[in-house]
């Protein structure tokens, strides 16, 4: 056990960004705020969050050093484990994680004269781990580019009616303290007024598409997952649904979870954890970037407008596996296109057509058109 010796320290690395930019004028402080959620959100897939070490050395100084070198070749491991298929962990090259590292941000530590203890985050160069798994030959997924919206809806044991946007609600709570999701973003609505009018409980559990799609517009995506989750009549089990708009990703459909250890919290936070690592491993297996698969792909866009051009622009933005594109010719009726990808062509099409983009072979070349 920890002594009363120890020091307690908690650091928000969000402080250390306002601060580093406290001496600009008010509007640029504002438009770094509102920049900041956007690139932590694109940036996740290289954090490793919650390592925890315990340390001692022959001075705290010792041991703080120690512990940050474990955390980073901890985290390193687990960062090319999240990138890469099951089948290839045992490939994973050798390499020193310490030439990786970004930076390290501690979410919590204690301290004694010898004894180190904290919980860490480890940010890794994406592009530098990105190139170290090429040149190995392995495949990779790219972090998927827009977030799977979760709307948490809950009924409590013995409960009447379910809760989504009402307190208590102790499952949209674990889903807050999920985090933004790794491979795929994750966001919950904070239930403000204009969540409350957009949609109800009994709308989402009725899979309506209009409250639902429009929910999902605000945050500029058409992935909107209904995470329904009931304690059933024992209290011995939890009971989660996963339903939503069409095509949206999800690792099942109905599961049970128990709550025999640890209790509510305890289980909602465990439901949480597995649907979100399930989330991850479900888009990996479509997103899986095989560079000994590269390939030119000529594609015609009718166009009815240039907001059409702006959506396909947009959505193609989205697609990994689409790693430029040149633009042919553009008017307000066509546009031609090549697309250079990587990967076969049916999961181009496929990961094309999750964006937003079909694809129709005919005549010697592919049509694309927004849906």
């Amino acid at each position: 056990m920890v002594g009363t010796e120890f020091q307690w320290k908690i650091l928000d690395p969000m402080w250390f960004a306002i601060a580093s930019v406290r001496c600009l004028p008010g509007a640029l402080i504002l438009a770094f705020l509102l920049l900041v959620p956007t690139f932590a959100r694109a940036a996740d897939a290289f954090a490793v969050r919650g390592l925890e070490v315990d340390v001692t050395a022959g001075s705290v100084a010792a041991a703080k050093e120690q512990a940050m070198a474990e955390a980073e070749r901890a985290g390193f491991r687990r960062l090319l484990e999240r990138l890469t298929q099951t089948a290839d962990h045992a490939k994973l090259p050798n390499a020193d994680a310490l030439q990786y590292v970004r930076d390290v941000a501690i979410e919590h530590e204690r301290s004694s004269a010898v004894r180190y203890i904290a919980s860490l985050t480890v940010r890794y160069n994406q592009n530098a781990v990105k190139k170290l798994l090429r040149d190995a030959g392995l495949k990779y997924a790219e972090p998927r580019p827009r977030p799977v919206v979760v709307v948490p809806v809950f009924k409590a044991q013995g409960a009447g009616r379910s809760a989504l946007w009402d307190d208590p609600n102790p499952w949209r709570a674990a889903w807050v303290g999920q985090g933004t999701g790794a491979l795929v973003p994750l966001a919950v609505p904070t239930g403000d007024t204009a969540d409350i009018a957009t949609l109800g409980p009994e709308k989402a559990l009725a899979n309506d598409p209009e409250a639902l799609g429009a929910l999902g517009a605000r945050f500029r995506t058409g992935d909107v997952l209904v995470a329904a989750a009931a304690v059933n009549s024992a209290g011995t089990g939890l009971d989660v649904a996963l339903t939503g708009l069409p095509g949206v990703l999800k690792p099942f459909d109905v599961k049970t979870y128990s709550l025999a250890e640890g209790g509510l919290e305890a289980g909602l936070r465990a439901a949480v954890a597995d649907i979100a690592q399930g989330l991850d491993a479900t888009y990996k297996q479509g997103n899986l970037l095989a560079f000994d698969r590269a390939a030119t792909m000529a594609a015609m866009v009718p166009l009815r407008g240039m907001d059409d051009w702006l959506a396909v622009r947009d959505r193609l933005g989205r697609v990994p596996l689409v790693r430029r594109w040149e633009i042919i010719s553009l008017s307000r009726e066509e546009a031609a296109l090549v697309l250079h990808t990587v990967g076969e062509p049916e999961q181009v099409k496929s990961t094309l057509g999750a964006a937003g983009l079909s694809m129709d072979w005919s005549d010697g070349y592919w049509t694309m058109r927004p849906k």
